[in-house]
């Protein structure tokens, strides 16, 4: 009895010793590729997962040393986030999958698993791309709640790698026809580190970008988009790119209420001026500077969301002309304040002053004197040479010389106005009496040889104050006849009633508007399309 118990104990230790080693001693299948030997059956994904990555080395791509690896990829778009014209850029946000076939990670049709999806984290221990975005100036991946990373393996060894990221790209931006313009933005990806001789790169077919008509982008339309592949060539060896490219065209609704409509509405403010009495000047003054600076403050305000770029814009075209008008409005004011004071100053015949209106005093004190800056007269210039011979020739000998009309003295005279008949009295002298007759009391008789002892003294000043005078008649004949001929070349406008030059300007300033942005609206929204077309 107990050596059949013996007997029965030891036949049963030597089978399940034989049993176990055959599980331990597995081959792995990638390295053993009989088809006849016959693989075990693995209780969960754990075990294949710890078979599979035994001896998988991460630094060796795919068919290292072969034909160069397929990665295909595709893009969902999630969002565009913002896009700017100062730093040519635009934020986007998306989510990247690439896919690609890894022959170490094959495993039979016998087991019951035919894929698995797992975290991120696990793409540290298996090779991934080293795809990267060449416009890109600053990205990162989103982490909430856990890294937003993919990774899934088919029993084919097809792998799936996607993540979701934001991005700001750089797009080059042609402004020429700002607002009224269409941007060209693209999405570049890259492999950094792998040629074309052993990374290929394409897009997934038949649809590699989803979700571009959801997207909603910030004062644009998304009128299409396009998949493009490019090799670049570089210092270290060529590579594969694949480009992804929106037409964006600009909405042009928020310029028009923000920027073009207030500038019509301020030129046609300047036009008010044109229905006010030529005679009100401040009011007119008042309304032409106030347009002029509300434009120079909308011409800043655009400039300041607007890169510096040395070509001229659309948009400057519209607020230079705007302006222009503005302008034109008040030196059409200008035009009509000068008209006005030469007509009633050539009915007045005044030479230092301009006439006073009594109905509005406002109109004396902004009226501008211009007889100062207009060269005198031939009569004017006879009137000048005879004072100056007058005043060449020497003055009679004790004789009475009326007083002039000179300041009065803040001295008590010495004299009395009786004893001024024997004093000599000359243009270069003081405005003070120093010679008096003898019969003043106390007074030193001067007599003729003392009179003629000083004149030398007077003579000198005279022949300095003679030069002077002829070179200022000189230069006044020079100017005069400029002026002349100046007449002569440049016809004369004469108005006879001012008030014709608002009338005309109620009809030129608007009808000068009007076609101006007609030939502006139509050939921004027309021709410049179909010149951007033909060239592109």
């Amino acid at each position: 009895m107990i050596r059949e118990i013996f007997f029965i104990s030891l036949t049963l230790l030597i089978f399940s010793t034989t049993f176990c080693r055959s599980n331990t001693t597995s081959p792995n299948h990638y390295h053993n590729p009989d088809p006849d030997e016959k693989l075990p059956l693995y209780s969960n994904a754990s075990d294949l997962l710890k078979d599979l990555l035994q001896g998988y080395d991460i630094r060796l791509r795919p068919g290292f040393g072969g034909d160069a690896l397929q990665l295909t990829m595709d893009v969902i778009i999630a969002s565009f986030d913002s896009i700017s014209e100062v730093d040519m850029d635009y934020t986007l946000t998306m989510y990247l999958h690439q896919y690609w076939t890894d022959e170490r990670l094959i495993w039979k049709q016998e087991l019951p698993i035919d894929e698995m999806t797992l975290s991120g984290e696990f793409s540290k221990k298996l090779w991934v791309p080293d795809t990267f975005l060449a416009n890109d100036k600053q990205s990162y991946l989103h982490e909430v709640t856990e890294t937003n990373k993919m990774l899934r393996i088919n029993s084919d060894g097809q792998v799936s790698y996607g993540m979701r990221l934001t991005s700001t790209l750089s797009c080059s931006m042609n402004l020429r026809n700002f607002p009224l313009d269409s941007q060209n933005c693209t999405v570049e990806i890259e492999s950094y580190g792998y040629t074309t001789s052993e990374v290929l790169m394409k897009w997934s077919f038949p649809t590699a970008v989803y979700g571009v008509t959801q997207a909603d982008v910030p004062q644009f339309t998304i009128t299409g988009h396009e998949t493009q592949d490019s090799i670049v060539e570089t210092a270290t060896g060529a590579y594969q790119r694949l480009s992804l490219v929106f037409q964006l065209q600009r909405s042009v609704g928020y310029f028009i209420f923000q920027t073009y409509l207030p500038c019509v509405l301020i030129v046609m403010l300047s036009w008010v001026s044109f229905w006010i009495n030529h005679e009100a000047t401040s009011a007119r003054v008042a309304l032409g500077i106030t347009t002029v600076l509300t434009m120079t403050t909308i011409s800043t305000g655009v400039r300041q969301s607007l890169p510096r770029i040395s070509y001229v814009k659309s948009i400057d075209i519209y607020l230079v002309m705007c302006f222009v008008f503005v302008f034109a409005a008040l030196l059409e004011y200008a035009a009509v304040n000068y008209s006005y004071w030469g007509r009633e100053r050539g009915k007045a015949g005044a030479a230092d002053e301009w006439p006073i209106n009594g109905a509005n005093k406002e109109d004396r004190e902004s009226a501008v004197n211009v007889e100062k800056w207009i060269p005198k007269t031939s009569t004017e210039q006879r009137r000048a040479e005879l004072a100056e011979q007058e005043s060449s020739s020497p003055p009679p000998t004790q004789t009475v010389v009326p007083p002039t009309k000179r300041a009065s003295s803040p001295i008590a005279p010495l004299c009395s106005n009786n004893n001024l008949a024997t004093s000599l009295v000359d243009e270069d002298m003081e405005e003070y009496p120093r010679y008096c007759s003898p019969s003043m009391k106390g007074a030193r008789p001067h007599h003729h040889s003392t009179l003629n002892h000083r004149r030398p003294a007077h003579s000198l000043r005279q022949k300095r104050r003679m030069t002077m005078a002829r070179l200022n008649v000189s230069m006044k004949q020079s100017i005069s006849g400029i002026s002349r001929r100046a007449r002569k070349v440049i016809p004369t406008i004469r108005v006879r009633d001012v008030n014709l030059i608002d009338k005309y300007s109620r009809i030129v300033f608007p009808v000068c508007f009007v076609v101006f942005n007609l030939f502006y609206w139509s050939y921004y929204t027309m021709f410049s399309a179909i010149i951007s077309n033909y060239f592109s």
